[in-house]
């Protein structure tokens, strides 16, 4: 196919770093070419990432076009943790200073940490659009949110076609107020997301219910374009699953991400099964707040539960296919409804059961149910965890809980891509 368009892609998260902010368009840059577009990545250079991953390298599609830039980050110096602004607390250490930097966070750096990356980005990309007239086509993608003003100021200058992918929400994002904005500072990240949502050629976001929200700010259309995988083919009765009854949850684990009707179940079944007792292992695998451990504990669940830090992506793909069961945990906060995680479909290219703890009529229940992919729990439906986790064992103990989600090509990463470049 020949080549007509060219296209800038802005993103914060590009490996080296890792993290779920990586694999979306990680992912879609490898259809690109193929389908029309020279593609160019702009990216910061040894940023404070949370996670890196070296080996996410040997993924990126040779004749992408990267370009780096040093971005200065003040809030590394206060700890990146607390900076994250999540309301995310590891330890029992977390006070009176972490909740200073959250407000620095919420208040002064406006739209995000990175603020200050915006003005030397802008003119690096202005310099080099001049430099490469034939770019005719712009795409953010955050958060952080400091990319789309990035977008917006090049837009305004060089008269390019803009594309807004929005990962997350903006202001409507489920630890928002935790950041403690005051009044100044509520308007002036209002004003700002308006301002992007109105200016964009093309806004893009990863669900129904968070395509709804942004309507609500501004009113207009937005398109869907959900995370998705390059699903793997491959022989899964000949994987060797672990031994034990292994429940595994993969990432970070705040507490609004606390599964509790999972530790609820557990507790019921240890002591109504006890062949359970000897064969049950919870591996979590990534950041754990203390108050999720300290609530599987109360539940009596100390023996079975192992933390584990975080693991390579390569190395989580491949723990992940030999699981026996997969858990996967939406936020109960209030945007919980649009949450569609990109680990969810990395979990279905598993083609292990999912067990998943979210809200009814979500749009993360509706794609769960959609792809048969195992059971989905509503946040306080503890008898129905129970009973498939009870299930799902005895299966195990008889050497047969295999799984094969359905209907998942139309989450192929190379189909969502194709949507993408349709609206280029």
């Amino acid at each position: 196919m020949k080549t007509s368009k060219n296209v800038l892609l802005i993103t914060f998260y590009w490996p080296p770093s890792g993290g779920a902010g990586v694999h979306r368009w990680l992912r879609f840059s490898a259809y690109f070419k193929q389908n029309g577009c020279n593609l160019t990545v702009f990216c910061p250079e040894d940023a404070a990432w949370p996670v890196m991953d070296e080996e996410l390298l040997k993924q990126v599609p040779k004749e992408l076009t990267i370009l780096r830039r040093k971005v200065i980050e003040p809030h590394k110096y206060l700890g990146e943790k607390s900076a994250k602004g999540t309301g995310f607390s590891q330890n029992k250490k977390a006070g009176i200073i972490q909740k200073f930097i959250i407000w620095v966070r919420g208040n002064l750096f406006i739209p995000d940490a990175r603020v200050f990356w915006i003005g030397p980005s802008t003119r690096f990309l202005s310099k080099y659009l001049t430099e490469h007239p034939e770019i005719d086509t712009i795409i953010s993608t955050g958060p952080p949110h400091s990319t789309h003003l990035i977008a917006q100021k090049l837009k305004k200058k060089h008269a390019l076609k803009w594309l807004a992918d929005f990962r997350d929400p903006w202001t409507q994002i489920d630890f928002y107020h935790d950041l403690l904005p005051g009044k100044r500072a509520d308007s002036k990240h209002k004003r700002l997301e308006k301002m992007c949502l109105t200016e964009a050629d093309e806004v893009i976001t990863v669900s129904n219910s968070c395509a709804t929200g942004l309507q609500e700010i501004e009113c207009r259309p937005v398109h869907v374009i959900t995370n998705g995988y390059n699903f793997p083919t491959f022989d899964a009765s000949k994987v060797k699953l672990n031994e034990a009854f292994t429940i595994v949850h993969f990432g970070s684990m705040p507490f609004a991400r606390n599964p509790q009707v999972v530790w609820n179940a557990l507790s019921e079944l240890i002591t109504e099964q006890p062949e359970l007792d000897s064969q049950l292992r919870i591996h979590l695998i990534g950041t754990v707040d203390y108050q999720v451990i300290e609530a599987a504990e109360a539940a009596g669940l100390k023996p079975y539960l192992h933390i584990m830090p975080a693991v390579t992506h390569a190395k989580s793909l491949m723990m992940q296919r030999e699981a026996q069961l997969l858990l996967l945990a939406a936020n109960n906060t209030g945007n919980v409804k649009g949450i569609l995680t990109g680990k969810f479909f990395e979990y279905l290219g598993a083609q292990r059961p999912i067990i998943a703890v979210g809200q009814k009529n979500s749009d993360l229940e509706s794609v769960f149910n959609a792809t048969q992919a195992g059971h989905f729990s509503d946040f306080k439906d503890t008898q129905s965890m129970k009973t498939y986790i009870s299930e799902s064992f005895k299966l195990y103990q008889e050497q047969k809980l295999l799984h094969a989600p359905v209907n998942i090509e139309q989450f192929s990463s190379e189909k969502l891509a194709k949507d993408f470049i349709k609206l280029i």
